[in-house]
């Protein structure tokens, strides 16, 4: 073992036995580090001209010797000191650049943590040109290294979807080669994955301004194609964070995937074969809560920085809704996307029935005549020719999320698209939780169908394993020590049986109740100690609905009764509608929606918020009373009416509230609205269902009417039971103060 430590990066210090650093001299420790960095043995004439090169030839002579023998005395054993020649001894001495060296080679994620790029800092050697010369050529050659290193190391996170610490590195990357496009990109990408869309474009906007200043240039093309692309993605981030009570210290939960690896693989190969040309589908399955958005949510954000065109829409749990509207919100998800001008006009016109959207963008779009029942296949074409459209620019991934709630002919739509476009470059990614609902419902049924599709691939989600919750937890917590966290993490799973959302949601009851907190320094997740009368156990709710619902009863009562609202929504609530609902600024209604964000209870997309998961959203519905949830409805529905001023875009939302809320006259008024637009789009399976719906308001419907439309959608469609709910409920049970193998603090 090495008996002197020579650390040369981050300041020069000298350690080791008998050492007497602090006596050493500057032209000694650079004569020391010279030595040991350079190989072989080195002439005194050598040494002379680099460390007292400007001095007279006796005097530099004997510098040189003063300086050999105070080293000798300082860092005994260290040199080999003889008539001609200086050399180190090697198996005295470890210098952290050598050790660089070595690991660059060896390990090169332990050597990205090595600060090579602040080599000989603090050591000021007065006139010697040719050490500072030789000092110069070292450093740059150091970070040439650790430039190589680094891009390495932070490609193989990246890889590994570790994004954190990809954003880790990628910034020391970026702080040793600040002008570099690699750098830069890998900075970019690293933050847009980890969720920091804003930060992402910060660092964008940074890199144009310095290269820029620097330059004169602008960014490269790739670049600016990634900034572009990560500008017209969906946030999926707080914007700002919580500043009161327990909020004010929590952590970000956006941790790296971990545990999916050979899904990841198995959906990164479909996506490539899809962009050569072959049509693929993914059926991401599994229970509610074992991660599948997640996993989805990742994908789509790798595929968006990679140039692909994303189109993401999603079902809800809903009675009743817009006719295929998962399908349409995939289609406005990509309004913008370049290829779409390369539609045939009279196929946009079509698309135009269900996307109006299309009319703002390309307003010189011809009308098309009143559709009849034989003109339903138009809508389906256009459609179709639509996506064949956005593929001749880049190959185009479809994210259908929650399919188990997606309506018949949603589901009829989605199957002819998959069929009639195989072949074309389109990946089609479906996210499903089987035990939700029965299986003769139609998104059950074309599961099953999908499954036989040639190439398709279909991946069974997992919980989590013992060893995956614990790397989940060490990376939120940036747990600094090798075994911490480990029985926390195996407690962890015990009580949540390794689902990924329950954890996060006992994390968050453990920073709640105090229990957790943030090293302000480092940002390690530590132990708060509790005082001596404190029990010994942490009892935590029964489940983790009761966790949640511990957390919601804490809210102020204003951002209880928005989060109501926004539950009892389903789909969300634009600020507008919770304005007139709570009788509250628009201004006002945001801040409140933005504090439901930063408490992790809400998420804000496009200015809706909804419940930031279903079961969030469950847990608040069901502990309403009977009365107060019609309320909710009620209120709801008259708000959807007033803030649309006269012109309501979803008919069907406002019914369904109505209906809730016991407002029969305008649960007929809208259902019928609802079927018509529903006929108009060919849907004619959820024209029926709001002909239900209008025929049970009783004394107020005109009967005949009713009768009359249903006896001609007969023809077209048949009708569907609503789907009976499964819901699951994990036990989550208790806590030991043994099980917190994190540090602790007062």
């Amino acid at each position: 073992m090495s008996s002197l430590s020579l650390t040369l990066c981050g300041g020069v210090k000298v350690a080791g036995n008998g050492v007497a650093a602090d006596a050493i001299g500057a032209k000694s420790l650079a004569l020391l580090a010279y030595v040991a960095l350079e190989p072989g043995a080195h002439t005194r004439d050598e040494l002379t001209a680099l460390l007292w090169g400007e001095y007279p030839e006796e005097k530099a002579k004997a510098s040189l010797r003063q300086a050999l023998t105070h080293l000798r005395e300082q860092v005994p054993g260290a040199l080999r000191v003889e008539r001609t020649t200086v050399s180190v001894v090697d198996s005295e001495v470890e210098c952290d650049v050598t050790s660089f060296l070595r690991l660059a080679r060896e390990s090169p994620r332990a050597a990205a943590d090595i600060p090579v790029t602040r080599f000989l800092e603090g050591l000021h050697v007065r006139r010697c040109s040719a050490f500072e010369d030789w000092a110069d050529g070292m450093r740059a050659s150091l970070m040439k290294r650790m430039t190589e290193v680094l891009t390495v190391v932070t490609r193989e996170v990246l890889a590994t979807r570790q994004w954190r610490e990809a954003v880790r590195l990628a910034e020391r990357w970026v702080e040793v080669a600040p002008l570099s496009a690699a750098s830069n990109a890998a900075r970019i990408e690293a933050l847009f994955m980890a969720g920091d869309r804003e930060l992402a474009l910060d660092a964008f906007g940074d890199y144009k301004t310095r290269l820029a200043a620097e330059t004169g240039q602008p960014p490269e093309r790739e670049l600016i194609e990634l900034a572009e692309r990560i500008r017209a993605a969906r946030s999926s981030t707080p914007k700002r964070q919580a500043t009161e009570e327990w909020y004010a210290n929590a952590p970000s939960f956006e941790g790296s995937l971990v545990g999916r690896d050979r899904e990841w693989n198995a959906l990164a190969h479909a996506w490539r074969a899809a962009g050569d040309g072959k049509g693929r589908v993914a059926l991401i399955e599994g229970d509610a809560g074992v991660g599948k958005s997640r996993l989805a949510d990742d994908l789509i954000r790798w595929i968006s920085a990679n140039g692909g065109t994303v189109l993401r829409g999603r079902a809800f749990d809903v009675r009743g809704g817009a006719p295929f509207g998962a399908i349409i919100e995939a289609l406005r998800s990509g309004i913008d996307a370049p290829g779409l001008a390369g539609t045939d006009p009279q196929w946009l016109a079509e698309v135009a029935r269900v996307v109006p959207e299309l009319r703002t963008r390309f307003p010189a779009l011809a009308s098309v005549s009143a559709p009849t029942s034989a003109d339903g296949w138009r809508l389906f074409e256009g459609i179709a020719q639509l996506l064949v459209a956005l593929t001749e620019e880049a190959p185009v991934a479809v994210l259908v999320d929650d399919l188990q709630w997606c309506d018949a002919d949603g589901c009829a739509l989605l199957h002819s698209l998959i069929r009639r476009l195989d072949g074309v470059p389109i990946f089609w990614c479906l996210t499903f939780s089987a035990g939700a609902v029965e299986r003769d419902t139609p998104a059950a049924r074309l599961v099953r169908a999908l499954r036989a599709v040639p190439h398709a691939l279909a991946i069974a989600l997992r919980p989590l394993g013992e060893d995956d919750v614990w790397q989940l937890v060490r990376g939120l917590g940036r747990v600094s020590t090798p075994t911490g966290a480990r029985r926390l993490a195996a407690r962890i799973h015990e009580v949540t049986t390794g689902y990924p959302f329950y954890i996060v949601e006992l994390l968050k009851t453990l920073f709640a109740q105090g229990w957790l907190t943030v090293d302000p320094t480092t940002g390690e997740w530590i132990v708060r100690q509790h005082e001596a009368a404190d029990t010994a156990v942490l009892t935590l709710a029964p489940s983790v609905h009761d966790a949640i619902a511990e957390r919601i009863q804490c809210l102020p009562d204003e951002l209880s009764a928005v989060l109501m609202s926004i539950a009892v929504s389903a789909r969300g609530s634009r600020t507008d509608v919770l304005s007139h609902v709570h009788g509250i600024s628009r201004l006002r209604a945001a801040a409140a929606g933005d504090a439901l964000v930063e408490r992790h209870l809400a998420v804000e997309d496009d200015g809706v918020y909804r419940c930031a998961h279903p079961v969030i959203a469950r847990v608040v519905s069901d502990a309403l009373g009977t009365a107060r949830r019609r309320e909710v409805h009620r209120g709801l529905a008259l708000a959807l009416e007033v803030a649309a001023d006269g012109a309501v875009s979803d008919p069907g939302e406002v019914a369904r509230h109505a209906e809730q809320g016991g407002e029969r006259a305008m649960t007929y008024r809208y259902a019928m609205l609802a079927a018509a637009e529903c006929e108009a789009r060919f849907a004619y399976a959820e024209a029926l269902g709001w002909l239900d719906m209008a025929a049970a308001a009783g004394i107020l419907a005109d009967t005949d009417a009713v009768n009359v439309i249903t006896a001609r959608l007969l023809d077209a469609a048949g009708w569907h039971d609503a789907p009976r709910l499964h819901r699951q409920r994990v036990q989550t049970g208790g806590l030991a103060v043994a099980d917190f193998d994190l540090p602790a603090r007062v």
